[in-house]
């Protein structure tokens, strides 16, 4: 097939979940065959500096840039016009010109719009397209946001951010039925979505590993504890701040010499070093695996969030023992007890910690439990090749 994959961000380099998810598409696309055109928002956050000339001449990589900088005066008129400002920043008449060129010069079997901030160009494509037009929902996006804003502090604050969750809520109910399909990435997002008033077909595709770039494990008794994810996605930083203020201290009075590494980009300034506390922030890394490799108990204090935490996979696809919450679970089928412990109150989240800690032969158990169940599961090639059949069958 001649696949457009239209992108809120650019897949690589691989910043966060977000990427990688959507780099796992390309890939087993191209490995299955098929011919991949990505066109890409790139903004202030997540620039484009991709520099493999190998990749962006298979995927025929174009990038506009768009300023999604949030602002007072654009945040107002959206919230006047009842618009959602979270997906109207992504809508911009750059990258519009830049689809309609390429849909006049070229034909595609399958566009897919990767998550809801691509939906705002699905009028021009299915103006100048014929082919499927599928939404991959990385998210349920509106969840996220109801949550953050429950959490929130400040009335004004609290109030601007319902107003806004809620505009984003009608959205994304409202433009569902304009797809030919939805690909979901987990069978909870694909509940959800039929809650909404989604009537086209959904399949779930979950996050895909490739085996090979997965390193060994590392075979080391766990001898500290680590978080490693993007730093400025907010549902992060809300359940880093939880763990740093409830739960460390629980694990420090039982454990004083135990280190946490918290390595992320984007560190906020007051996420700083402290000899004193054990906690060593590292900031972005520039290799995922050799992060996920090292011996130590990752956890995952997650209090908010939809579709799939792929860190959660990966960290279980490296051997790492994990230790997490309900919610930095959800999507993944991974079994509380048997491939990852889970604990949602700050007591129970540092005792199974310290018990990992304490028990070095178990958390490396556990570990292999775990990274047995992802590489059996979570194969990109047979995920990909379940999603291209689904495809098939619609476009008979």
């Amino acid at each position: 097939m001649r696949v457009l994959q239209i992108c809120h961000k650019p897949p690589r380099p691989s910043r966060d979940g977000g990427c990688r998810a959507m780099d796992a598409i390309t890939r087993g696309l191209l490995q299955a065959g098929h011919s991949v055109r990505i066109v890409t928002a790139c903004t202030h956050k997540h620039p484009d500096t991709e520099t493999d000339p190998g990749y962006r001449e298979a995927t025929r990589f174009t990038s506009v840039f768009i300023d999604t900088t949030p602002n007072a005066r654009d945040a107002l008129s959206h919230l006047i016009a009842r618009e959602s400002y979270h997906v109207g920043r992504f809508h911009h008449p750059d990258l519009e010109r830049t689809l309609q060129d390429i849909l006049r010069a070229e034909t595609f079997d399958l566009v897919l719009f990767e998550s809801l901030f691509t939906a705002p160009y699905l009028p021009l494509i299915r103006k100048y397209c014929d082919g499927l037009l599928v939404l991959r929902a990385h998210n349920v996006e509106h969840r996220i946001w109801r949550t953050l804003a429950q959490d929130t502090e400040g009335v004004t604050r609290k109030l601007y951010l319902r107003w806004i969750t809620d505009q984003l809520a009608r959205y994304e109910q409202s433009v569902l039925n304009g797809f030919d399909a939805v690909v979901a990435i987990s069978e909870e997002d694909r509940s959800i979505l039929r809650e909404l008033g989604c009537r086209r077909p959904i399949h779930v595709t979950p996050f895909g590993i490739d085996a090979e770039e997965v390193p060994p494990p590392t075979g080391a008794p766990v001898d500290h504890v680590f978080h490693f994810g993007s730093m400025d996605w907010q549902p992060n930083l809300q359940g880093l701040d939880w763990f740093r203020r409830e739960v460390w201290p629980r694990i420090r009075s039982q454990e004083p010499r135990l280190k946490w590494v918290v390595a992320g980009r984007k560190c906020p300034a007051d996420w700083t070093s402290d000899a004193a506390a054990g906690i060593e922030v590292i900031g972005e890394v520039p290799d995922a695996w050799e992060m996920l490799g090292r011996p130590g108990v990752m956890v995952v204090p997650l209090q908010s969030g939809s579709g799939m935490r792929i860190k959660v996979v990966e960290g279980c696809a490296a051997g790492r023992p994990v230790v997490s919450t309900t919610q930095g679970i959800e999507g993944t089928h991974l079994l509380p007890g048997v491939h990852v412990r889970v604990a949602d109150d700050a007591a129970g989240f540092a005792q199974e910690v310290v018990d990992l800690i304490r028990h070095p032969e178990e958390a490396e158990a556990l570990g292999l439990r775990g990274r047995a169940h992802v590489l059996a599961h979570y194969a990109n090639p047979a995920l990909v090749g379940q999603m291209l059949q689904f495809l098939q069958t619609l476009l008979r």
